[in-house]
């Protein structure tokens, strides 16, 4: 293989932050892109699990709730390199499926957690980021985690409405950012075992499906089907969805700006 396009993958001496980086698809993102050469900062709420996962990949972690304003722009404010003065790429992958179900269980509060944790966020993690970014005069690329759900309903108003809208905040964003070099793009995973919805699944963690799917087309036959009938055969991993993050802050994505590309086996063509 060529040198030259080895080294369009290569983020040796780039700084990465990776929110919600502790587990699941965050995790791999940050195994990927360090593998890829780059300082990876693990920023999660569960404190062990992202220094589990930093201290695999030779990085370092931080604890950062993304729904706290004031809190990202503390930490991501200055987090960075070996100095702590430098950030190059920021995914935001922090999010939840808690609140999901229907609005017939889902209270004000629920759906305001939901909106905060999978949207709102973004904005907390992106301005303190941007603004280092922009100070740096060197561009930079930003690539926000949406879902499937943003594009087509699946997990409810909450979760649903929130990931479509970090669809289009990314696209703003790269508008945005775009006279200072820096790019945003969103990726949407589809179906993708991680053990939050494994363990939302076993009734380990708290959700507000119904248990009576008759009552709510969120999780009846249909939803059922279209989850499970994947053109490509089988279920996503963590692995598939870090590559196309690797891809979109990686300088083979140059004069990529503002696309949201959905990582998804073909579930969003059924």
């Amino acid at each position: 293989m060529s040198s030259d396009i080895a080294g369009l993958l290569d983020l040796t001496g780039r700084t990465a932050i990776v929110t919600g980086a502790a587990t699941g698809i965050g995790e791999g993102i940050a195994r990927t892109l360090a593998a890829a050469g780059a300082r990876v900062v693990v920023a999660d709420i569960d404190a062990d699990g992202a220094a589990r996962v930093a201290a695999a990949i030779d990085g370092s972690s931080v604890v950062l709730d993304v729904t706290d304003a004031d809190a990202c722009a503390s930490v991501l404010g200055h987090v960075g390199g070996a100095t702590g003065d430098r950030v190059d790429i920021l995914v935001n992958n922090a999010g939840s499926y808690h609140e999901a179900g229907s609005i017939l269980d889902q209270s004000v509060d629920s759906w305001r957690r939901s909106i905060d944790v999978n949207l709102a966020g973004l904005f907390n993690c992106s301005k303190p980021v941007a603004t280092r970014m922009v100070e740096q005069g060197d561009g930079g690329a930003i690539v926000n985690i949406a879902s499937v759900d943003g594009l087509l309903p699946c997990l409810g108003t909450g979760y649903d409405s929130a990931k479509a809208g970090a669809i289009h905040f990314s696209r703003s964003l790269a508008v945005d950012l775009a006279p200072h070099g820096i790019r945003v793009n969103a990726v949407s995973p589809g179906v993708v075992p991680v053990p939050t919805l494994d363990k939302m699944h076993a009734g380990e963690i708290e959700h507000f499906w119904p248990s009576d799917p008759s009552t709510s087309g969120l999780m009846g036959p249909l939803m059922k089907q279209r989850s499970s009938n994947v053109p490509i055969g089988r279920k996503g991993t963590p692995a598939d969805i870090a590559h196309a993050v690797l891809f979109l802050v990686s300088d083979a994505a140059s004069y990529v700006i503002g696309q949201n590309l959905a990582v998804d086996g073909g579930w969003t063509l059924i």
